[in-house]
């Protein structure tokens, strides 16, 4: 009896430890430039590099244990007034169960840098989805084929499945009355693809107030990229 009593505190003690609440995190650079910056996430004396980073695909994936409803990264290229590389923080929801985090530019940060994080699992985020984030700061709308959704700023994912295979007319609008279409094209649904799409202020006037930055992941190439 007593040896049992000693096996569940065991087993409790492992449920709670770091080791048992740690998530696989994935990573996605905002642009080239935060993508060739050396960032980490600490652990122990040291840090384990994230690898992989890139504006278009996301990382490899990383073991990370929230603490105190966050996890912290490191600026490896940037020091703090002791000399040492410059740890941040971003906040992880209870509630994500396999995270992305966007690694955004942010002048105003000792590191240059800022987190977001989103849920990334496919059982929330659906393969034949497409998820909008807007990130221009103005409440929009979208509309694809005959659904219509509003899309609030403040990076909320919104998503839209249309389902079947064939091409759909795609518009973006303000949501206020008279709702100018801001972007509008034409976009095919895939089963086996799902898509992060974030609505960004257009840098270019011809081509728009609005510009779109799409994250494609196609679950037949991670299939062939796992196999033996």
């Amino acid at each position: 009896m007593k040896r049992l009593f000693h096996r569940v505190i065991l087993l409790l003690l492992l449920a709670v430890s770091p080791a048992a609440l740690a998530l696989e995190v994935r990573f996605l650079a905002w642009d080239e430039q935060v993508a060739a910056r050396p960032i980490a996430v600490p652990a122990g004396q040291g840090e384990s590099a994230i690898k992989g980073l890139h504006p278009l695909q996301r990382s490899e994936g990383l073991e990370v244990a929230p603490a105190g409803g966050a996890i912290t990264l490191r600026a490896l290229d940037r020091q703090d007034t002791a000399g040492m590389p410059v740890d941040f923080a971003v906040k992880m929801p209870g509630n994500l169960t396999r995270p992305l985090v966007l690694l955004l530019p942010d002048a105003k940060a000792a590191g240059g840098l800022r987190g977001h994080a989103i849920e990334d699992d496919s059982d929330s985020f659906p393969w034949g989805t497409f998820r909008f984030i807007n990130a221009t700061g103005k409440s929009l709308e979208v509309t694809f084929g005959t659904t219509r959704k509003p899309l609030p700023p403040g990076w909320q994912p919104v998503d839209l499945r249309p389902g079947g295979e064939n091409a759909l007319p795609v518009s973006l609008s303000g949501a206020e009355p008279p709702k100018t279409p801001l972007y509008t094209g034409v976009w095919k649904p895939e089963n086996e693809v799902r898509r992060l799409v974030f609505v960004v202020p257009g840098t270019e006037p011809r081509l728009g107030p609005l510009a779109l930055k799409v994250i494609l992941e196609d679950r037949r190439s991670l299939a062939a990229a796992a196999a033996p």
